[in-house]
């Protein structure tokens, strides 16, 4: 009860701040040292508090400060990002969503609110985590507790600038100024920085709350940020940085997640188990454990994803896989099942046509109590955020760009030895070939969860869109074409006086 209380109390204080109309906001206004104090009349633990309104707010419908129905905190990006890959495809824009991400209006329009939500979001998380951080600048009096809260801050708040570094900059060019750089709560706006000061923030954050974590022996798994998901950040952190020294500390970092975190590769049957409950996949590291008590429905990840939910989906408007992209999975590829083309037969018997060109994720997403076609009004299926797969995949990679093949190889092959009879084909990969794959696996096994678009642009790649793409069928882009990067919104060039400083 208590603890319900104290997320009640930093949840309210969270929203209070979004009393204005969205475009009048400046982007960091947020939580200020006066609100953030009223929290103590409610509870002593203000820091704890605080932290999880953020992790409330992470799942919000309208935390980017819309009414949009793809307004819903970080998995609405994900499903940006991974639209703008092209391996995402909306099958259908009857209702008009993603129609702008998926004909590049929204990203080219500095004036769009595609622009705008992101780059809102990310800074209004920024400033709540600065107001935890500020509000323990002296750690030598910190209790156990409190280190862990402050730990847990200072790597939320490294996640958000690395999300805006994967979403509104090339990657890691050092001396472009993109982002503006917030580190205390304050009332006044900055200039923007260089991507290098971004880069050199994020890894201090993550490197102090990883010493946080070890200081207090807080070395645990846990739903929430924890100490692998603090070295995972900044495994990402390392290998969008991209440096030759940097490859090798994502190397150490994801190799000792592997070993060390106790994380099972996900089997069959839970590839195949609907990625529901954060119970039943032992191979989650990060997760938002959701209720009734979240009020999520129609504007969610579900509504817009899940044709078993009540939402868009149902009604024509189906994301699914490039057909091309669909058609590399060999038969024999368990992943191959998680996806169905066109006609869907749900638990009833029922079985619904959306088309020839829709190739749905069916069989890998799906609510916790079954697929039942809108069967499911209110969300209470989990999200995922993080999860051993990932690490493997990072691991391979970065090996793969430094140069250590053999390694790169080996753990490919452990993931991939659950997802196909055969995988002797990986031995006979090197250079190129091995890490054209090693990204190909990537945006299979990760499809649907924001994943890809940072792995294709910190690799310099291009994104290839499939035949069944509405507006650019068949085509390629290379990942710096400036449609594919989202602009810094009207609203911040207006409100920051000092962003060109």
């Amino acid at each position: 009860m208590k603890k319900g209380l104290i997320i009640a109390a930093g949840i309210g204080l969270l929203f209070s701040a979004c009393s204005k109309d969205y475009l009048e906001l400046s982007p960091t206004s947020s939580l200020s040292k006066s609100n953030i104090d009223k929290i103590s009349k409610y509870s002593p633990h203000l820091g704890e508090a605080t932290l999880n309104g953020l992790y409330a707010y992470n799942v919000k419908a309208g935390s980017g400060g819309t009414t949009g129905h793809d307004d819903f905190g970080q998995k609405g990006y994900d499903i940006y990002t991974d639209m703008l890959t092209g391996d995402m495809n909306a099958n259908q824009l009857k209702y008009g969503w993603y129609g702008n991400i998926n004909n590049f209006n929204g990203t080219s329009n500095f004036t769009s609110t595609e622009n705008y939500k992101g780059w809102r979001f990310y800074y209004y998380m920024i400033r709540g985590t600065n107001n935890i951080i500020s509000g323990f600048s002296n750690p030598s009096t910190l209790t156990t507790a409190q280190k862990k809260v402050l730990a847990e801050a200072k790597s939320f708040r490294a996640y958000m600038y690395y999300n805006l570094v994967t979403m509104y900059t090339l990657g890691y060019e050092a001396n472009q100024k993109i982002l503006p750089i917030y580190t205390a709560p304050v009332a006044h706006n900055t200039p923007a920085k260089k991507t290098q000061e971004v880069f050199e923030l994020m890894i201090k954050d993550l490197t102090e709350s990883l010493k946080l974590y070890e200081e207090i022996g807080n070395v645990n798994r846990g739903g929430n940020i924890n100490y692998f998901v603090t070295k995972g950040f900044l495994s990402y952190v390392y290998a969008a940085k991209g440096t030759n020294d940097a490859l090798v500390e994502a190397a150490k970092l994801t190799e000792s997640i592997i070993n060390e975190g106790g994380y099972q590769l996900a089997s069959k049957d839970v590839l195949l188990g609907g990625f529901n409950k954060t119970m039943r996949n032992p191979n989650w590291m990060w997760s938002a454990q959701l209720t009734m008590e979240n009020r999520l429905n129609l504007i969610s990840w579900y509504g817009q994803m899940d044709v078993f939910t009540y939402g868009y989906p149902s009604s024509g408007d189906t994301k699914g896989l490039s057909k091309e992209l669909y058609d590399k999975i060999p038969t024999n590829d368990i992943r191959k099942k998680q996806f169905v083309v066109g006609i869907v037969t749900d638990d009833t018997g029922a079985k619904y046509d959306f088309g020839s060109y829709a190739i749905i994720p069916v069989n890998k997403f799906y609510p916790a109590s079954g697929k039942v076609v809108d069967g499911v009004r209110f969300v209470e299926s989990d999200y995922v955020f993080m999860r051993i797969e990932e690490m493997y995949l990072l691991n391979a990679e970065v090996n793969a760009r430094s140069g250590n093949e053999a390694a790169a190889k080996s753990t490919l092959m452990k993931l991939m030895e659950i997802r196909r009879p055969d995988v002797s084909y990986i031995n006979g990969l090197s250079g190129k070939g091995l890490l054209d794959e090693i990204v190909l696996q990537t945006r299979i096994e990760l499809w649907g969860e924001g994943k890809a678009y940072a792995a294709i642009k910190r690799n310099k790649g291009t994104y290839e869109y499939g035949s069944n793409h509405l507006s650019y069928p068949g085509s390629t882009f290379p990942f710096d074409d400036p449609r594919l990067t989202f602009k810094v919104p009207q609203s911040e060039l207006l409100n920051n006086t000092v962003y060109y400083e």
